[in-house]
Formats: structure tokens, sequence, C-alpha cells
């Protein structure tokens, strides 16, 4: 059975991976507060993962459905938008996953506007469109610069880029981690990941 966790303790021990810092969870008050120099403005995700690295057992669960659900039943880690590292110091295994960045590098350097936000949905995620990415890597790179190991990845068989798009609102990971590690958090207001200060309804 998942362990229990309240939602004050959970957000206390949430990691999100970004280089071993800690994070949290700010709800914004706008949904559109950043405008690229070209004038495009980039709406809070209203939805995101979070991890609870202090229950996690390493058992990959959550790799194995994301890649079952979302690339065609080909079960390859390396294709798993939910990536399991062990700490080399203290040996905690850490679900790295995408934050849904506020400032997204991905969707900024990629040059044919193949990253995008969900509306449709709701869940307001950023997502890559496929049959418009010509798989040049430019996102994995972005991502690169500010997480390790990237959160975009790279699927060579198809030659396309891809990343967490919180299948659409129905996260496989978040349902079936036998432990309950992974949660998703939800705000019509929008979320910021990786920010000094939880700001608690």
């Amino acid at each position: 059975m998942p362990q229990e966790v309240n939602r004050r303790t959970f957000l206390k021990g949430i990691t999100l991976g970004a280089f071993g810092l800690g994070s949290v969870v700010a709800v914004g008050n706008l949904l559109e507060i950043l405008t690229f120099p070209n004038g495009q403005k980039v709406a809070l995700a209203k939805m995101v993962i979070l991890a609870d690295k202090s229950i996690c057992s390493g058992c990959r669960v959550c790799e194995i459905v994301c890649t079952n659900f979302n690339s065609g039943g080909r079960n390859s880690p390396s294709l798993s938008r939910i990536i399991m590292e062990k700490e080399i110091m203290g040996g905690d295994y850490q679900p790295k996953v995408c934050h849904q960045c506020a400032d997204p590098p991905c969707l900024k350097a990629c040059p044919v506007t193949a990253l995008q936000v969900e509306k449709q949905r709701g869940t307001y995620a950023r997502i890559i469109d496929e049959r418009a990415c010509i798989g040049c890597q430019k996102c994995v790179e972005a991502c690169k610069q500010h997480f390790r190991p990237a959160r975009v990845r790279y699927d060579a068989q198809k030659h396309r880029s891809v990343k967490c798009h919180l299948c659409f609102g129905d996260p496989q990971c978040v349902k079936y981690c036998p432990l309950g590690v992974l949660r998703m958090e939800k705000s019509d207001k929008g979320l910021m990941v990786g920010y000094p200060i939880i700001q608690e309804d």
C-alpha cells in the first residue's frame, strides 16, 4: 500500500533533481508572466509532477509504464520521460522529472516551434509536436544547460526529441508508482517549480 504522506510533509520532502537542489512549488498569480523577445507569452503549467525521493525504492516501474504508454510499447529506459538515478553519495534513488519550466529553455531553443504549450486538455505542459520536430536536438542541449540529465530525450529510431507531456493530464508514472513517490500537483493559477518559497493555500 502507498505510504500516507500529507501535503505539507510531501512538499517539504520533494526533489526535482536540479543538480541535487531541493525544490518547491510556488503558485503564480498570473497565467502569463513571461514574454520572449519575439513577443510570445508563455503560460505557467497548471500541472506538474513532484517526487518524494525519501520513499523511493528505485523499482523503475515509472520508467516502464512511461515507455510503454508513450513509445508504442518499446520498453527502453532511454525513452522514458522520467529518469531514475541513484545518488553517488548516500545511495538514495532520485526520480528526475520535467519541471514544465516557467521559463522553458527547450521551447525557446526550438528553431521550428515544435515545442508548444498544451492548452486543449488544460495541463499547459510544454509538449513536442513530433510531426514538426526536425530532430536537431537543440531542445536537448538547452535543457542540459540547466538540468542533468536533460529531461528532454532523443528518440534515435524516430529521429525526434521527446519529453514529458504529463500523459495529457493522466500521468502513468503517478498512477502506477507502488509507493506513492510521485504526485501530481495542480493549480488553475499556474505552477512554478524550482523556486525557494512554498506558497500554500
